[in-house]
């Protein structure tokens, strides 16, 4: 049987909302958080966060070597937030298979009980498009240009 994207993240969240689990809490994330690392043969690094007010910070070793902070407010929390939450309660992203020496990284949700996590492995074979990295790239896209615009 294929499983699409969709019906993973359904499976993932049906039945399992236990208002005590972060990650399937209702409750806004105090803090939204990504690190990741290119290839191997790279060792590239890129790291985000934003807070429920709105304030973050960039950092990257790829390209030309971009940081800085940022105040996007907290509509820009609610943009990533709406971008990143159908994988919010996602424990485990598909795999197919993986193409060693490839990057990974981890997103993670921090709220008052707890923190949750999403770990990337991008050498991995997806049957699928793989729409929780497009989820990703968008978010991370959009922190960035926050954070080159101050």
């Amino acid at each position: 049987m294929i499983w699409n994207f969709a019906s993973l993240v359904a499976i993932a969240l049906s039945g399992l909302a236990d208002p005590q689990d972060p990650a399937t809490s209702a409750e806004t994330p105090d803090r939204i958080s990504y690190a990741g690392t290119g290839n191997g043969w790279t060792g590239e690094r890129t790291e985000w966060w934003i807070d429920r007010s709105g304030r973050g910070s960039y950092r990257t070793t790829v390209d030309h070597k971009a940081s800085g902070k940022f105040d996007a407010g907290p509509q820009g929390f609610e943009r990533i937030r709406a971008i990143l939450q159908p994988l919010e309660g996602v424990r485990e992203l598909p795999c197919d298979g993986a193409v060693t020496d490839q990057g990974a990284g981890v997103l993670n949700w921090r709220r008052a009980g707890g923190e949750t996590a999403l770990r990337f492995d991008f050498g991995c074979n997806f049957r699928q498009p793989d729409a929780a990295r497009e989820r990703l790239g968008e978010a991370s896209e959009q922190v960035q240009l926050w954070a080159r615009s101050k």
